[in-house]
């Protein structure tokens, strides 16, 4: 072998030694990346693949009604259901997996499931909700390869449609939507539970270690509302009656305690299934108007501006005042309906009675010294505000309640002819479930308790922790001026021109509304599209009110006033059926 070859055969050897250690480090290199810089990672990644991880789902809470008696009855109650799922790692034939989630779920299969099932990369994959018991039998018959089935819960109602916007509706995610089950959706979900164990290839449980968890499932609060399912039934009864006699399809009606602020029944037309929420012909329908939906009020606001002016002195019920059919403020003219009363001398009792525009606009000026003046319109606006609690949402215990609109006393032109309108109940808009908790102050005393429908939660089976409730202010109105608001409408139900009926010597009283309505074609107040109202409430022979009604029906079609003629027949049939229900003594 010449040099040349020998110096040429040593270089090769060097090269390839050199290649070998170059190998070697990059091994070394690479291994002390994997032990030292990412363990973490790969201890995280090895966990995973060990150690197989279950939720436990916490049963949502359940809902329930009361009666006059104190008993309990469910409104929403739970259904055990199942979801179907799969892990495409573990899955041996997925084409059997197929044709078993099509034949047992058919129309309840999820979206893109059967679609990952060929991909092992996945650990699991839902294929269908909500199966019943009997479908879920036939898959475990079935006994396939990483299939599984795991247990949930489904909303049903024992009361069928009962107070549905009260109560709302569980999506397909298990979320609370609309009404109590979105108000409450964390306190009824409760928390899910964890079950953790290290597991073989096969999936199945090794020796107890440290790394085994079982933290149990907190199931949701089971709620006790407010609302009583006879007077709830009653009210939706009362109601449908009342807008079909009315030529009306939309309306309203809350049944509250002014004692306490609990609402005894909410009902809404048009209304849908709570089982079946996915078939209502509009999501309009969802929504709860009493506390969704701002209006102006109309003349039940003169009730509220006779009591400002009462409460501060500055009338008294024998003050009169000359009551014309018509009154100029700035360029806006200002009339009443009841024309046959102009030319005379008039009282706040008269002022309700006849429901004078001209009679709340005389009030509004005397909390001005005579005029409409800043002064008296910041007193009518602190009363809104301090007394009356308008300017804001209630925090009734409702998703979705809405704001009020009342506009300053300072607001730049026109404000004199705003609060003019104000006075007798247009130019602000107010809820249903605001203007009852104020009226239910008015006439109790002057104590303004927070609105709610919550009784209590269940603490056993037919155990109930009950709620307090919640007075925020004892000084809407001085007791006296709350006596002397109640005995004029109690008056001014026999004697104004809602006054037909007499309720067989029972101490009712009350006031009617109505409002003209924006028309959305042409911006313009409408002379047919309507808001009538009517609130009232019932007492006993102590005269201690024992229970408030609010009715409302849009654009009625019955003629007359809808504030009378069509709002007022729907209280009258509920106030003798609520005499009768609470035992309200003569």
């Amino acid at each position: 072998m010449s040099a040349e070859e020998r110096t040429a055969k040593y270089s090769r050897y060097q090269v390839m030694t050199a290649i070998f250690f170059l190998l070697i480090a990059i091994i070394i290199l690479q291994l002390f990346h994997i032990q030292i810089v990412d363990h973490a990672k790969y201890q995280r990644i090895a966990n995973n693949m060990q150690t197989d991880k279950q939720t436990i789902n916490a049963t949502r809470g359940q809902i329930y009604a009361r009666d006059a008696n104190g008993n309990i009855a469910p409104l929403v109650m739970n259904r055990t259901v199942y979801t179907l799922f799969a892990d495409p790692s573990e899955v041996k034939d997925s084409e059997k997996v197929r044709q078993l989630a099509a034949q047992v779920a058919g129309s309840q299969l999820a979206e893109g499931g059967l679609d990952k099932l060929d991909n092992k990369k996945l650990q699991y994959v839902v294929l269908a909700k909500r199966l019943s018991q009997e479908q879920a039998g036939r898959v475990k018959k079935a006994d396939l390869a990483g299939v599984g089935l795991q247990a949930d819960t489904q909303r049903v109602y024992p009361e069928g449609a009962l107070a549905a916007q009260v109560l709302g509706f569980v999506n397909h995610d298990g979320k609370g939507q609309y009404g109590v089950e979105q108000y409450y959706d964390k306190e009824l979900s409760g928390t899910p539970g964890l079950l953790q164990s290290v597991t073989d290839v096969r999936k199945i449980p090794l020796t107890i270690g440290a790394r085994d968890i079982s933290i149990p499932a907190k199931n949701g609060t089971d709620i006790v509302l407010s609302v009583d399912r006879n007077v709830q039934s009653q009210a939706e009864q009362v109601l449908a009656d009342g807008l079909r006699n009315a030529k009306a399809t939309t309306g309203s009606m809350v049944v509250m305690d002014p004692q306490t602020g609990r609402v005894l029944a909410m009902a809404n037309l048009p209304s849908y299934d709570p089982a079946n929420y996915g078939n209502a012909f509009s999501a309009n329908v969802y929504q709860n108007n009493i506390v969704s939906n701002a209006y102006e009020p109309g003349s039940v606001m003169k009730l509220f501006t006779v009591g400002m002016g009462l409460n501060e002195g500055v009338i008294a019920p024998t003050s009169t005042f000359f009551n014309r059919a018509c009154i100029q403020v700035d360029d806006a003219k200002i009339c009443n309906v009841a024309k046959e009363v102009s030319g005379r001398y008039m009282t706040p009792m008269q002022l309700l009675e006849h429901s004078l525009n001209t009679g709340a606009v005389w009030v509004l000026e005397q909390l001005g010294g005579g005029q409409i003046n800043l002064a008296g319109r910041q007193k009518f606006y602190r009363y809104l505000v301090d007394n009356y609690r308008l300017n804001a949402p209630t925090g009734i215990q409702l998703a979705n309640e809405v704001d009020s609109v009342i506009f300053k006393p300072n607001t730049p032109n026109g404000a004199r002819v705003l609060y003019a309108n104000m006075s007798f109940g247009q130019g602000e808009q107010l809820t249903m479930i605001q203007v009852v908790s104020a009226f239910s102050a008015v006439i109790n005393g002057g104590k303004y308790y927070q609105p709610t429908v919550r009784l209590g939660k269940l603490t056993g089976e037919s155990e109930v922790k009950e709620d307090t409730p919640k007075l925020l202010s004892d000084k809407t109105l001085r007791p006296e001026v709350s006596g002397t608001i109640r005995d004029m409408l109690y008056q001014a139900r026999y004697l104004g021109a809602g006054g037909r009926y007499k309720d067989n010597g029972y101490y009712v009283g009350g006031k009617s509304g109505t409002a003209q309505k924006v028309d959305p074609k042409t911006g313009a107040y409408s002379d047919t599209l309507t808001t009538g109202t009517y609130i009232g409430f019932g007492a006993d022979k102590t005269k201690t009110a024992k229970y408030v009604i609010m009715v409302r029906v849009d654009d009625a079609r019955n003629g007359g006033y809808s504030g009378s003629a069509a709002a007022q027949p729907i209280f009258d049939s509920m106030s003798n059926f609520m005499i009768q229900y609470e035992g309200v003594s003569k």
